[in-house]
């Protein structure tokens, strides 16, 4: 046997309020309609729901049995809607975020926090990967969205929005010889490199230079996985490394890294990027984490 549960909920209203009118008023139903289903509701359990009692109505046992299972049905039934109208607005559910480690430490964290101020029950969960994981994560369904230093390969099923564009650097330890110099790509090429791990974009862009300037790749020191593990090869002197100012900044800043400069000038940019699936709406907190980063960078940037 299977309930008509809609009938559950209109037998609830009359239990609750007495009246079959107060409970058609209740459901914007008419009386007959009301009468109907809990009839059906009787017919359907096989016993008496309700017994006459003057102009009013009297729950038989059976009736108060079943009020008490329906009220239960009726709350449970307020929580989905509760639930669902605050996952629609985005304010219950979970943010996955894929990244690479550029926007995963340098970008990402206090857009978050601001997002957590405002939405203390979404559940945040970022995973640091290189850019083609990260983009393949997103296609997978494993992320909601990708958030990548240095544009990626184009994808037709993901969308990208650049957030910003991030210079990079050639930076050195206080004591290398070029350090606080200018030079040209090809001397600064003859030097020893830290170089990323394979599909990271700070190697993608650093072996890009070397194509557009006909120059040989440079040496590499040591191999490395990660923004942290670059940054302190280089201060520990093994080499040179290409790295986001955002990543370097603070290091300089502090007297531990040096910059060098490239002969000319060249501006050398690295676009942080937002990438999202072809096609389909975000996740209500998910778009509601890209309204507060965005009206946070512009905040910034203002």
């Amino acid at each position: 046997m299977q309930l008509n549960l809609y009938g559950l909920i209109v037998f609830h209203h009359v239990a609750t309020t007495g009246s079959v009118t107060r409970a058609a008023e209740a459901l914007s139903i008419s009386q007959p309609a009301v009468t109907a289903h809990v009839r059906n509701m009787a017919a359907e359990l096989g016993v008496t729901l309700l017994a006459p009692r003057g102009r009013g109505i009297l729950l038989t046992e059976a009736g108060e049995r079943l009020a008490a299972h329906a009220s239960r049905m009726f709350a449970l039934e307020q929580d989905i809607v509760r639930d669902m109208s605050a996952f629609r607005d985005g304010t219950v559910g979970r943010l996955r975020i894929a990244a690479t480690s550029l926007p995963a430490n340098f970008l990402l964290p206090e857009p978050i926090a601001a997002f957590k101020r405002d939405f203390p029950e979404v559940s945040v969960i970022m995973e640091t990967r290189n850019a083609n994981d990260a983009m393949e994560a997103l296609y997978q369904y494993e992320a909601d969205i990708a958030v990548i230093g240095g544009r990626g390969e184009a994808r037709e099923e993901l969308t990208q929005l650049v957030l910003l564009e991030d210079e990079l650097w050639f930076v050195a330890s206080r004591a290398h010889a070029l350090a606080g110099q200018t030079v040209s790509l090809g001397e600064l090429f003859k030097e020893p490199f830290i170089m990323r791990e394979e599909g990271s974009s700070a190697r993608e862009r650093l072996l890009a230079l070397c194509r557009i300037h006909g120059a040989a790749i440079p040496e590499t020191a040591i191999q490395v996985s990660g923004v942290h593990e670059s940054l302190h090869a280089v201060e520990a002197g093994l080499g040179i490394s290409f790295v986001s100012s955002l990543e370097a900044r603070r290091a300089i800043l502090r007297g531990e890294l040096a910059r060098i400069q490239v002969a000319g000038g060249a501006e050398l940019l690295n676009p942080i990027v937002l990438y999202t699936r072809a096609g389909e709406k975000l996740p209500p907190a998910a778009q509601q984490f890209v309204d507060v980063m965005l009206r946070q960078m512009n905040s910034v940037s203002n």
